[in-house]
């Protein structure tokens, strides 16, 4: 599930229920963890703790690995939106071609 319409602490895309039961990750933890509705909400009411984020878009697309153990879970991306994004893919894409 990709969320990315919803970008500060009032609006929401998804319900409580799909946040914590889903694997979520983040596009850059520093921008979403305590300015995004999705995120924020659920930490401050107690739903979800902190750790519940289990990274941000590298760890998502990190080659070979999956954090899905089962066809049942579901994996949730929340982009934050920003400029920061294009630069951390463009950087993610520079860094592939060199190595």
């Amino acid at each position: 599930m990709d969320l990315i319409g919803a970008f500060t602490p009032d609006m929401r895309e998804a319900d409580d229920a799909l946040i914590a039961a889903g694997l979520v990750y983040v596009d850059f933890m520093e921008t979403v963890m305590d300015r995004i509705g999705e995120i924020m909400q659920l930490i401050a009411a107690g739903a979800i703790e902190r750790s519940h984020v289990r990274g941000d878009l590298y760890d998502l697309v990190a080659a070979g690995t999956t954090s899905r153990q089962s066809d049942d879970q579901i994996t949730v991306f929340k982009n934050g939106g920003g400029a920061h994004l294009d630069l951390m893919m463009a950087s993610y894409v520079v860094d592939a071609v060199n190595a």
